[in-house]
């Protein structure tokens, strides 16, 4: 039973490191694409593996083009 809780810390710390990461990632594109921003933000914090996940996916190309 220890070990299931100590493998799903480690798997939560890392989920949470990869939204990090990713909010930060969307920090860097210009304040012109300000709203985008938050959209992608707010669907990281809501959503936390399946939004980073999107957002590699999407979210990326989206915020890239100009």
């Amino acid at each position: 039973m220890n070990a299931y809780l100590t493998i799903l810390a480690i798997i939560v710390m890392l989920i949470m490191l990869v939204n990090i990461y990713v909010i930060l990632e969307i920090s860097k594109f210009p304040y012109s694409k300000r709203r985008q921003k938050w959209m992608w933000t707010n669907v990281v914090l809501f959503l936390p593996f399946f939004g980073s996940l999107i957002y590699f996916l999407i979210g990326k190309k989206i915020l890239g083009e100009n």
